[in-house]
């Protein structure tokens, strides 16, 4: 990764920064910044994005960027049908299990450093994304509107994206593949201590 692009995931990174200070404060504020934190304010939808940016970084180190950023852009898409069936009233069983299984998987293929197909990496961030996006449409808050609130959850989860793959890149770029393996164990363990 050149160092202008280091200066962007700086500069994203920074910015991101007034946004988690302001995730637990109780104020009232447009649906579009709730939705902008929402991402940011769980652990568990924080670890899963990031981690589906660190498998995107694996596909471009295998293929062409735009194969990695497909399965950005599966997450991103899966998520938003997944919160319109959430507003819409459809139940879905076991979402929480399965957002803990998706934190508890993504961990498991960070840890081994599987290097998924386009395919499965495209089915595997759709999967993830389904829950996460029924979890959003789930707790939209009453007031909020849905439109803002989605446009806000993508924009911080582009965001999350994002950082995940210049991770990825980076640990790769300077040999660090150890790092992410061992952000896959804490990550796989996060989610079975959150599962007990």
């Amino acid at each position: 990764m050149n160092k202008r692009n280091q200066l962007r995931l700086l500069t994203l990174a920074a910015g991101l920064v007034p946004l988690s200070a302001m995730a637990h404060t109780g104020h009232e504020v447009s649906g579009f910044v709730q939705g902008m934190l929402h991402p940011l304010s769980g652990a568990d939808h924080l670890l899963v994005m990031l981690a589906v940016g660190l498998l995107a970084a694996g596909r471009t180190r295998l293929s062409h960027n735009r194969a990695g950023m497909a399965m950005a852009g599966a997450f991103l898409l899966t998520m938003v049908g997944g919160t319109l069936l959430g507003l819409a009233g459809v139940a879905v069983p076991l979402v929480e299990q399965g957002i803990l299984v998706s934190v508890i998987a993504g961990g498991i293929l960070l840890s081994l450093a599987v290097r998924l197909s386009l395919t499965t990496g495209i089915s595997v961030a759709a999967g993830f994304a389904l829950f996460h996006g029924l979890a959003h449409g789930a707790e939209l808050p009453l007031a909020a509107s849905p439109f803002a609130y989605i446009a806000g959850f993508l924009i911080s989860t582009s965001a999350l994206l994002f950082v995940g793959t210049c991770l990825g890149q980076l640990a790769d770029h300077y040999r660090m593949g150890m790092l992410t393996r061992l952000a896959g164990i804490g990550m796989a363990t996060f989610g079975v201590l959150a599962a007990l």
